[in-house]
């Protein structure tokens, strides 16, 4: 692991067999990936498990990215071996990630596969609130016209 990851604690609370580690990197951009958004608060949770509380909770910097983010994995040499005989058990784990950030609806991330020994990175593009009521200084031009063609005051 880097001296620049974030090491969130061991797998006591991670799915059974999650015994590796994997990495992940959240951006958050906007106007179709052409502009980071600073300061975006990322939710990670275990995707398999429901009602968890986070797994980790991140912000953003100024290239719209969050630090890489160690998190518990299933080894990949799982997918080798057939569970119950039959289907090979899954070489990732799976986690939801939730993103907010004043101004932009909100994103949800559901099923983000996280490798042994790999870094995901999860780019994300933010849309824009909009606004139901118009601005202080809106201005109405519209003309109305009445059956006769004559103007309606």
């Amino acid at each position: 692991m880097s001296e620049d990851s974030i090491y969130i604690g061991g797998t006591e609370g991670a799915p059974s067999g999650y015994t590796e580690r994997g990495y992940l990197i959240v951006g958050t951009y906007t106007a179709r990936g052409a502009v980071p958004v600073k300061d975006s608060i990322v939710t990670v949770f275990f995707g398999e498990a429901s009602g968890t509380s986070p797994e980790a909770v991140l912000i953003t910097n100024e290239s719209g990215k969050t630090a890489k983010l160690s998190l518990p994995a299933p080894p990949k040499s799982l997918s080798l071996s057939p569970k119950d005989g039959q289907t090979p058990l899954l070489p990732y784990g799976v986690y939801n990630i939730s993103i907010y950030h004043e101004g932009f609806q909100p994103v949800y991330d559901i099923g983000v596969k996280i490798f042994s020994g790999v870094t995901a990175i999860q780019s994300t593009d933010l849309i824009p609130e909009v606004s139901v009521s118009p601005p202080e200084n809106y201005i109405d031009n519209t003309e109305y016209i009445d059956q006769s063609g004559g103007y309606v005051l």
